[in-house]
């Protein structure tokens, strides 16, 4: 009966992220370097094809996932089960690299499985459900086996819902060489296999070379002496780590431990600071020219070009910053919170001094990248100056026990993430086969053709319950199966349904009740996730409404003519900063309630269709705020801000 209940409760748990021992790290190089070494041979001559890419890339990372999580949250070593799996992982699929030319010729209809194909077509679904479990979370790996319930039985059901039915031996098939249509090696594989992962490796050997030290220095330099210096240097590094990190969790991993002790030591709450850092880490995810990989995942779902997609975001991302901005200004100058020592910001000299170098691969990429080359080659020619110049630089050489660490770091660190895109691959043929994809699609569009606006509160919704836990990547992967054709039909542009869908899958991040970087942020500053999570919300609201701006005003992805265009940023720019304000209470002096609603209203108003309202608004309400700036004694009426030292640790704002 124990056991019974113990497997019963492991069946809703997550794994440890185990430690790597000697042996465990040796074994992990010898799987991990190959890997790396044959990316970036693929990126550069490779003439393998997709599917046979995404069999020979899962293979070691499964090998390794298995290794470095353990089956359960109060096991904290390997076990003699996790290498039994591991062995199976590999086994298995060295069985699927022997047939990797069998299946690229493959022909649905007239090739079949044979019973060594079904045994490791079934080991390995099995697989990808456990890792799910370990590395993501049951939430997902309980909605694939509902989905799989529903392919096998969902003949019986009669109405809007019910299908044809499928084998267990067809479903097998297409988990395997039908990629097209979803399945294990599908296009969220290949994704992460192509493009996340020479990026994410690009982005830790920056890092490891000595470029995380110079974004940190170079947002010291930008924001450092500004009122609230410290939160500003946190948004400013985040934001700039988050530009080639690729995942906000990783991003707050990375530069929390500096700037959350820093925020507090100047006078704000861990609460406070721990929710600046983790949604600054998450709009990282936002920002060209990467946008934590989910955009190479939209160019092959959209065929939309790649710098038309980075032109399109540009706007909304920023202002997503400026949002956060705003906020950290005003909760600042409110709580006279922030300041920091001049001498702890470098000069100029110092930063181009010591970090100039780390320009350079940056630049190659970008150039590489709207120049029209693949972004894997893109990618990889960053990676290669990353090394040179790192041995440039004198600092922190790339030698070669610094190459294996790094290669060895990534397998680990994107673990979670094949396991999740493994996951979406199965859910999307899932979707696929069963017609359930364009059943939820109708459903969404008949919402659509009622009320646009509940259709769009509905996506938001189900893309942020699908995302909880899950890398960008993923839940994108599955959201642009089963919402975004509903989206266009109703009216949206292409562009417009799938960056709505992006934004919201990012937002999950800090959205209770599994906000992964709000909760990581709350473990450095050792202070309540649920808080931290609420906090974060707040502060990063504007991540909330700017889809809903952008499919209301398509100026804002430059959809239309210039004039329009320019309009249309700034009446949501204005409404941004509105917002932000009023959400914080302050502007030279404290913001009295009504205000504070009529300028929410106000903003609401600015990124809405109703132009001439919101434009007459924003006049009435940017002049009241104009006139506090500039006739302050004309408000001295109004109960001033009680400063709060920088000293003293407070929770007022909270």
């Amino acid at each position: 009966m124990h056991y019974i209940k113990r497997a019963f409760w492991l069946l809703f748990q997550m794994g440890n992220k185990l430690p790597i021992t000697r042996s465990k790290y040796i074994f992990f190089a010898l799987l991990a370097v190959p890997l790396t070494v044959f990316e970036v041979w693929y990126a550069l001559a490779g003439e393998f094809g997709r599917l046979e890419l995404a069999i020979v890339f899962i293979v070691p990372m499964y090998v390794i996932a298995f290794l470095g999580f353990s089956y359960a949250p109060d096991v904290h070593r390997s076990t003699p089960f996790d290498y039994l799996l591991s062995a199976l992982s590999l086994l298995g699929g060295l069985y699927l690299i022997s047939q990797m030319g069998r299946y690229h010729d493959w022909i649905s209809g007239l090739s079949y499985f044979e019973l060594p194909d079904l045994i490791v077509a079934g080991l390995y679904f099995v697989l990808t459900l456990e890792l799910l479990r370990r590395c993501v979370g049951p939430g997902i790996s309980v909605v694939v086996w509902i989905l799989i319930v529903y392919a096998l039985f969902g003949d019986h059901l009669s109405g809007f819902f019910g299908h044809r039915g499928l084998e267990w031996d067809y479903l097998l098939e297409g988990l395997i060489v039908t990629p097209h249509d979803g399945g294990l090696f599908s296009a969220p594989v290949q994704v992460a296999a192509v493009y996340a992962f020479l990026f994410v490796t690009f982005g830790k050997f920056l890092e490891k070379s000595g470029g995380g030290e110079f974004f940190f220095n170079l947002a010291a330099l930008l924001a450092g002496r500004a009122r609230g210096g410290s939160a500003k240097i946190s948004v400013t590094a985040s934001g700039l780590f988050g530009m080639i990190s690729g995942s906000p969790a990783a991003d707050v991993m990375t530069t929390g431990p500096i700037t959350i002790p820093m925020m507090k030591r100047t006078g704000y709450t861990g609460r406070y600071a721990a929710a600046v850092e983790a949604v600054s880490s998450t709009g990282g995810a936002l920002l060209p020219p990467i946008m934590g990989a989910v955009v190479f995942l939209m160019v092959e779902f959209t065929g939309i070009a790649y710098g038309e997609i980075l032109v399109a975001i540009l706007a909304s991302s920023l202002l997503y910053y400026a949002a956060i901005y705003a906020q950290v200004h005003c909760y600042s100058c409110k709580n006279d919170a922030g300041k920091i020592d001049s001498s702890m910001i470098p000069s100029v000299w110092t930063v181009l001094r010591t970090g100039w170098i780390f320009v350079v691969p940056m630049t190659i990429l970008v150039y590489y990248m709207f120049q029209g080359y693949t972004p894997a080659l893109a990618a990889t020619f960053g990676l290669l100056s990353v090394l040179a110049a790192s041995w440039i630089s004198f600092r922190n050489r790339i030698n070669a026990k610094r190459f294996i660490e790094g290669c060895v770091e990534v397998c680990t660190a994107l673990s979670p993430l094949i396991a999740a895109v493994a996951g979406a691959g199965i859910l999307m043929m899932g979707l696929n086969m069963t017609g359930l994809a364009s059943k939820l699609a109708a459903l969404i569009f008949s919402i659509a053709e009622a009320n646009m606006l509940l259709a769009l509160l509905l996506a938001a919704v189900v893309t942020i319950i699908c995302a909880m836990g899950m890398p960008v990547v993923a839940v994108y992967s599955l959201v642009a199966v089963m919402i975004a054709p509903a989206l266009v039909e109703a009216g949206l542009t292409v562009m417009q349904a799938h960056l709505f869908l992006i934004f919201y899958a990012v937002t999950s991040y800090i959205t209770p009740p599994v906000a992964v970087a709000a909760y990581v942020a709350s473990s450095i500053a050792d202070e309540a996730p649920v808080g931290v999570a609420v906090r974060a919300v707040q502060i990063g609201i504007a991540a909330f409404l700017m889809p809903f701006a952008f499919v209301y005003n398509p100026g804002m992805l430059l959809i239309g003519e210039w004039p329009v265009i320019a309009f249309e940023i700034t009446k949501v720019t204005l409404g941004v900063l509105i917002l932000a304000t009023a959400l914080e209470g302050w502007y030279y002096g404290n913001l009295n309630r009504w205000m504070r609603g009529l300028m929410i209203a106000t903003s609401l108003l600015a990124f809405s269709a109703w132009h001439v309202p919101g434009v007459i608004l924003l006049a009435l309400v940017g002049g009241y705020l104009l006139s506090r700036r500039l006739f302050p004694k004309l408000h001295q009426r109004e109960p001033a801000a009680t400063p709060v030292p920088a000293t003293v640790k407070t929770s007022t704002g909270d």
